[in-house]
């Protein structure tokens, strides 16, 4: 008798983002015949180290979007804390600026956003797009709309562009947040309050759950990740600009969606994002070495969000139709 791999069982224990990463696999594939140079050291470096920051802000969107929250601020912090870390830099050693930006990122942008979300109960979208005006016109104003070089200290460097050994400094950082928030999502009492809340947050107050205290530590926990990455860019650029990080919410977003995360809330995982987030990065990096106009990495961004809404959608519809046949 032949064993069906397949079965119907086997099918239901798959993760959201299986598809994805087979969807993946496949394009790697295909873009290795078309272009051997795609599976390069050197192109896989480039884009390891390309997805490594946006991969940051991704897990603390995820967070976010588990709450059934949203944080669009994210690309806007990039800017006001690599202006922050220039500031910073003139005036002390290169390791205290980066601790000092963290923080203060850190209490300023997710303490402003989680006190509104949480405490006063504002809708996520109004509070987070706001902050995104906010931040991103503080840059303008410290800069006067111009570039700053920053002199990078090795520590800077190493977590912007430098590397640990042979490993990529980026990746690795990656690689630890992506550890620790997947541990705390799954095995700690926070990460379970994070699903209630997002699943149902009435219930979960029924259940004895702060929501207002998870929603604000959420936030907080974004703000971290982006003030992280805008450190990581000013490592990587040599530079702060007040532009930078401009549009990268949308790609953030595109990117925990498609690897399962849902818009809803209460469904996800840091492994789907850290997979869509990759995918993003692996099909703009094919539509440059394929000759396509880079305008049109916006669109297909774009394209692929609403995608992967859309299939949520059905996704769910479908789920809600084989309860209801369960049930009768």
């Amino acid at each position: 008798m032949k064993l069906n791999i397949f079965s119907k069982e086997k099918r239901q224990t798959l993760p959201p983002w299986s598809g994805l990463l087979a969807l993946l696999v496949v394009l790697m594939a295909i873009m290795a015949v078309l272009e051997p140079g795609f599976v390069s050291q050197s192109n896989i470096n480039n884009i390891i180290r390309a997805a490594a920051m946006p991969c940051v802000l991704g897990i603390g969107m995820t967070f976010a979007i588990l709450t059934a929250g949203l944080d669009l601020s994210v690309g806007s912090v990039v800017a006001y804390s690599g202006v922050l870390l220039a500031v910073t830099a003139k005036v002390m050693p290169s390791y205290t600026a980066v601790g000092a930006t963290f923080v203060i990122v850190t209490l300023t942008v997710g303490g402003l956003n989680g006190a509104l979300i949480g405490k006063w109960n504002l809708n996520p979208f109004v509070v987070t797009l706001g902050a995104l005006g906010i931040f991103r016109g503080i840059a303008y104003v410290v800069t006067n709309g111009a570039t700053q070089v920053v002199e990078t200290g090795k520590l800077i460097k190493v977590l912007g562009d430098g590397n640990v050994g042979p490993v990529p400094g980026p990746l690795i950082v990656a690689v630890v947040l992506w550890i620790v928030a997947g541990y705390v999502l799954r095995y700690t009492y926070f990460g379970r309050d994070v699903y209630a809340v997002g699943g149902n947050e009435y219930a979960a107050q029924l259940a004895g759950i702060n929501t207002r205290k998870v929603k604000i530590v959420v936030y907080i926990i974004s703000g971290a990740c982006a003030a992280l990455g805008g450190i990581m860019q000013v490592g990587r650029l040599e530079s702060a600009a007040p532009t930078a990080g401009a549009g990268l919410e949308l790609a953030v977003v595109a990117g925990v969606l498609l690897g399962g995360t849902r818009l809803s809330g209460g469904v996800g995982t840091i492994t789907g994002t850290i997979i869509g987030i990759f995918f993003l990065k692996v099909v703009s990096n094919a539509l440059t070495i394929l000759g396509v106009n880079s305008y049109w990495q916006d669109i297909v961004t774009g394209a692929l969000l609403v995608a992967a809404v859309l299939f949520d959608r059905i996704r769910l519809e479908i789920s809600n139709r084989t309860a209801q046949r369960k049930e009768s």
